[in-house]
């Protein structure tokens, strides 16, 4: 049996659309009726991603909008800009997905600290900057949701993995804090952690130094996809997620099981 979801006149930003799961939500929003606004920092695969949005016959088909930015830069003028952009074209915004994150290796006798100040800033403080944009009255309607990426690695940190580990916690915290403050318009916020994920990042030769074979295989069912995580994200969005908010949902394929088994 599969489950579908019909976001249709629905809006939504997804930050990190470029590649892996932010790419997978951005084109699963569109196909289930999502006008849905990609950011990221690479224009042609957002264009990419543009020009792949189902074809439709209906009068108004939904559309995939394109946004460069760069999340560990970007002012609150320029979040601003971009918003009023895409709302001016849809109207407001029935939620957010934002994904964007790098990763390193972050040994503490030899870390390289631009390395470890930008996957915080990434990681978390782009997520935070994301949240205060686009959760805003002017652009948001009331009871919208919003999801971030955490990872297991912020429950269970890795060793050489201070900065991601801590970046990652601290999402979890934020997200606690932000679901008590988002309430006031109804907003939901939630955030995500998986395992091990089948993107473009696992290419990044640092993954063997942490042993990438014994990580694999303590996840019980597998590798994961960014179509496993999008299911997770996209439920998070719906409706049938009304009464959720504030929590952190693992999508490990059964790693921290694994792990201990």
């Amino acid at each position: 049996m599969n489950v579908t979801f019909d976001f249709g006149r629905k809006n939504f930003v997804v930050v990190g659309a470029s590649s892996g799961i932010g790419r997978q939500v951005a084109l699963e929003l569109s196909q289930s009726g999502a006008n849905v606004l990609a950011v990221g920092r690479n224009l042609e695969r957002l264009d990419a991603l543009r020009k792949s949005s189902p074809v439709s016959l209906i009068k108004h088909p939904p559309r995939i909008f394109v946004e460069q930015l760069d999340v560990t830069t970007a002012t609150p003028d320029e979040w601003s800009s971009v918003m009023e952009n895409f709302t001016r074209c849809v109207g407001k915004i029935h939620g957010g997905v934002y994904t964007a994150g790098i990763w390193g290796l972050t040994p503490l006798n030899a870390f390289d600290t631009e390395l470890a100040r930008k996957i915080f800033e990434t990681s978390f403080w782009g997520a935070v900057n994301f949240v205060q944009a686009t959760s805003r009255k002017r652009f948001a309607d009331e009871g919208a949701s919003f999801v971030v990426m955490s990872s297991v690695a912020g429950d269970y940190a890795g060793k050489s993995l201070f900065a991601y580990s801590a970046a990652k916690a601290a999402i979890q915290s934020a997200v606690k804090s932000f679901a008590s403050e988002l309430v006031r318009n109804k907003h939901r916020i939630n955030s995500v952690a998986p395992a091990l994920v089948q993107t473009e990042m696992m290419q990044n030769e640092m993954y063997s130094a942490i042993r990438f074979d014994k990580i694999s295989s303590s996840q019980l069912l597998g590798l994961i996809s960014p179509f496993d995580v999008a299911g997770m994200i996209l439920f998070l969005l719906s409706e049938r997620a009304a009464r959720i908010t504030g929590q952190n949902f693992f999508v490990d394929g059964g790693y921290v099981v694994g792990s201990f088994a």
